[in-house]
C-alpha cells in the first residue's frame, strides 16, 4: 500500500521569465496542494504573512506559496517552524490511517486554523551544506470540519468529513463547541437523537441541506481528556436511530436516551438473505454497537447458543495467518505486509469469540476491556509486546464474518523486503521505477534531469533492479573510485545514450531512498557550457533590476541586472571542485555570503535574488 505518494515535477526550461531559474529549483518537490488551492483559500490565507524560522532567508513570496532557506538541518527546522505555526494558532494534523515515507531530508506538515489550511514542506537547500529549504502552500480544503480549542493527536482528511482529535474540555464543553461551530456552517443537530449523552459519553448527529449527515462522538476518559470522532455516515444510519429514538419514546417503551437504544431489540436477521438485507443488518448492528459504547452501561453478557452451550472449536489445520483460526474459518484472506485478516464461519459469534479468548492467551496475547459484546456482534482487542490486534465478530446471514487488523496481525517473513525479481517498473519522467514506491519526483535543468523516490525494501533489492532496468535502456555501468557499494549506501556511475549518469541509494527505517541523475552532454557541449575536464563551471545570473557583485575563488565578477532571465547568457567561471564562499554586493547594501560545494565536471548556476546568491546545479 502506498502512503502518502507524492509525484512531481518542474521543467525548469518552459518557466517564464520573471518565473526564473530562481524559484524553479526551489519549486521542485513542492505541493500540488500549493499550486492548485482553490481561488477562495488562496485569498484567504496570504502565506508570506506567516511566521518564520530565525534565520529566515527570503527567496519567494507570494499569496499561495512562500519559500525561505533557513541555515539548520531539516529537522532542526522541521521543530522550529511547527514551533512557530502552533504559536500563531495554526493547529498541527495528519492524515487518519496512513504513514509517511521515512525521508530525513524531506519533511511534511499539515497545519490548519480556522477556514485555512496550510502545506509545510522542509528540504535540503541544493549546494548549501546541511541548509533547509521551507516552502509553505496554500491547501484546498474541500470538507472544513472544526477543531476545538487546544485539540491535540489530530487526524484529520481535507477531501472527505473526518475528524479525531483528543481535548481537555469536558462532555458539556465539548457539546457547546461543536454546536456552535457546525451551526455557524449551517449543520443543525437532529432533534430526535440529539439528547444522547451521559456524563462519559455522548452522540450527536448534524444534517446540512444537500450534505451527508455528519456523526460526533465523545468519549470522556479517566484521565479528563476528552475523545472525540466526527465524521460522515449513511443517511440509512441516521434513518435507523430516529427511527429508534422514536420508539424508545412511545407510551409504554423503555426510557429515552442513549440507555433505551442500548437496550433496543436486537434486529433479526432475514430469513432470505439478500445483499440489501445483510447491509442493513449490519449497519443497524454497527449503529446498535455505538450506542451502546456511548451508554456507558455495562456490556450485557453474550447470548448463549440454543441449550445454554457454546461450541467448542478447536484450531484449523494447515493455518496461514500470523494467529490461530478456528476450524470452521472459511475463506481465509490473509495479508501479513498490511496486518489485515478476514474470514467467514460457520460457528456462532460466541463460539468464534470463545475461541480466540482461549488461544490468545496461552501465546501471552493479553485482552482489553470491549464494550462491544453482544450476540451478532463482538470486539476483541488485544495486546503484547508493544503491538495490538483488533478482532470484530458479526453475524451477517447465516454466516459469521470475521476481520482483523493491527501491528499483531504483521507477518515478519512476508513483510520482509521483495526480492529483485518482485520489483515491478514504471515509468516516471523518462526513469524507471518500482510500481511499489511511496514516494516519488523528478526535475529537469536544460542540461540535467533527474528522479528521487523512495521504496519499502532493502539495498541489494534496490540496486539490483536499477542494473536490470538501466541495462535495458543500454546504461553501462561503470567502475569508478566515486563507485560505493554498501548494506546502508550505494553509488554507481553510468554513461547513457545522454551523457554521465549517477545512482545513489540510501537505505533507512525499511525504505530505501532512490536519486538517479543524468547529464546532458551533448546539449551542454552545443551551449558552449561544458566544464574543463576536472573543474567546475560556475554560471552567474541576477533576476534583480540592479547590477550585482559577486566574489567567489577569488574572482570578482560584476552581473548585470536582468543577466541569466531568459537563458545561460550570464558570465561563467571555471573553477576545481570543492566549497566556495561566494560574497554578493548589490549597491550600497550590506554584503551577503553563502556558501557552494560544487563537484567535479558540474555546471553550476549562482542566481543573485531577494535573498542573495542561491545555487543551483545544472549539469
Amino acid at each position: 500500500m502506498r502512503a502518502s505518494q507524492s509525484e512531481t515535477r518542474v521543467n525548469l526550461q518552459t518557466l517564464g521569465a520573471r518565473g526564473c531559474l530562481l524559484v524553479a529549483w526551489l519549486c521542485l518537490p513542492v505541493f500540488a496542494s500549493g499550486c492548485f488551492a482553490s481561488a477562495a483559500n488562496a485569498q484567504a490565507l496570504d502565506t508570506s504573512r506567516l511566521p518564520r524560522v530565525a534565520g529566515a532567508k527570503e527567496i519567494y513570496a507570494s499569496a499561495p506559496t512562500t519559500i525561505y532557506t533557513v541555515p539548520d538541518p531539516v529537522a532542526q527546522t522541521t521543530e522550529a517552524a511547527g514551533r512557530k505555526l502552533a504559536a500563531d494558532g495554526w493547529l498541527q494534523y495528519s492524515a487518519p490511517n496512513t504513514a509517511q515515507a521515512q525521508n530525513p531530508d524531506v519533511q511534511v506538515l499539515s497545519f490548519k486554523k480556522g477556514p485555512q489550511a496550510l502545506s509545510v514542506l522542509v528540504t535540503v537547500a541544493p549546494g548549501q551544506g546541511k541548509s533547509a529549504n521551507v516552502n509553505y502552500g496554500v491547501k484546498p480544503l474541500a470538507n472544513d470540519l472544526p477543531f476545538p480549542p487546544e485539540a491535540a493527536d489530530i487526524a484529520f482528511d481535507p477531501n472527505k468529513p473526518y475528524l479525531a482529535c483528543v481535548g481537555g474540555q469536558p462532555i458539556d464543553g465539548m457539546l457547546d463547541f461543536f454546536h456552535k461551530a457546525l451551526g455557524a456552517s449551517g449543520w443543525s443537530p437532529v432533534s430526535a437523537v440529539a439528547d444522547q449523552k451521559t456524563e462519559k459519553n455522548a452522540h450527536v448527529f448534524f444534517v446540512r441541506s444537500g450534505q451527508p449527515p455528519l456523526l460526533l462522538v465523545l468519549q470522556r476518559g479517566d484521565d479528563g481528556k476528552t475523545r472525540v470522532e466526527l465524521q460522515g455516515v449513511s443517511a440509512e444510519q441516521l434513518a435507523a436511530e430516529t427511527r429508534q429514538a422514536k420508539l424508545t419514546a412511545a407510551p409504554g417503551a423503555a426510557p429515552s436516551g442513549v440507555a433505551a437504544v442500548a437496550k433496543a431489540e436486537e434486529p433479526k436477521a432475514p430469513s432470505d438473505e439478500t445483499s440489501d438485507a445483510i447491509l442493513k443488518q449490519a449497519q443497524q448492528m454497527v449503529s446498535d454497537a455505538t450506542a451502546q459504547a456511548l451508554s456507558g452501561a455495562k456490556a450485557p453478557a453474550a447470548a448463549p447458543v440454543p441449550g445454554g452451550l457454546v461450541e467448542s472449536l478447536g484450531a484449523l489445520a494447515g493455518n496461514v495467518a500470523s494467529i490461530p483460526l478456528p476450524e470452521t474459518a472459511e475463506d481465509v484472506a490473509f495479508d501479513g505486509t498490511e496486518g489485515k485478516l478476514e474470514f467467514s464461519s460457520t460457528s456462532s459469534v460466541q463460539a468464534v469469540a470463545a475461541f480466540y479468548r482461549a488461544a490468545m492467551k496461552p501465546l501471552g496475547w493479553k485482552e482489553q476491556p470491549s464494550v462491544i459484546n453482544r450476540s451478532n456482534m463482538v470486539e476483541l482487542d488485544f495486546s503484547k509486546a508493544g503491538k495490538d490486534l483488533s478482532l470484530t465478530i458479526m453475524q451477517l446471514g447465516p454466516k459469521v464474518n470475521v476481520t482483523g487488523s493491527g501491528a499483531g496481525l504483521v507477518d515478519a517473513a512476508a513483510s520482509a523486503p521483495a526480492a529483485a525479481q518482485d520489483l515491478e517498473a514504471e515509468e516516471t519522467a523518462g526513469f524507471p521505477v518500482p510500481k511499489n514506491h511511496t514516494m516519488s519526483g523528478s526535475e529537469e535543468t536544460p542540461f540535467r534531469r533527474g528522479l528521487t523516490a523512495s521504496v519499502p525494501a532493502d539495498m541489494d533489492t534496490v540496486l539490483a533492479f536499477y542494473r536490470r532496468e538501466l541495462a535495458k535502456r543500454n546504461w553501462k555501468e561503470q567502475q569508478t573510485p566515486a563507485a560505493v557499494i554498501k548494506p546502508d549506501q550505494s553509488q554507481l556511475t553510468f554513461t547513457s545514450p545522454d551523457g554521465p549518469a549517477v545512482l545513489k541509494l540510501l537505505h533507512k527505517d525499511r525504505e530505501t531512498a532512490i536519486t538517479l541523475v543524468v547529464r546532458d552532454q551533448a546539449k551542454a557541449a552545443s551551449a558552449g557550457m561544458l566544464p574543463k575536464p576536472g573543474q567546475a563551471k560556475l554560471l552567474f545570473g541576477n533576476m534583480l533590476d540592479a547590477d550585482a557583485v559577486i566574489t567567489v575563488a577569488g574572482q570578482t565578477i560584476k552581473v548585470a541586472a536582468g543577466a541569466g532571465k531568459n537563458g545561460p547568457d550570464g558570465p561563467t567561471l571555471d573553477v576545481p571542485p570543492g566549497k566556495y564562499k561566494v560574497a554578493i554586493k548589490i549597491g550600497s547594501q550590506p554584503a551577503k555570503t553563502e556558501e557552494a560545494d560544487v563537484g567535479a565536471d558540474e555546471i553550476w548556476g549562482l542566481l543573485v535574488g531577494p535573498g542573495g546568491v542561491l545555487p543551483l546545479q545544472m549539469y
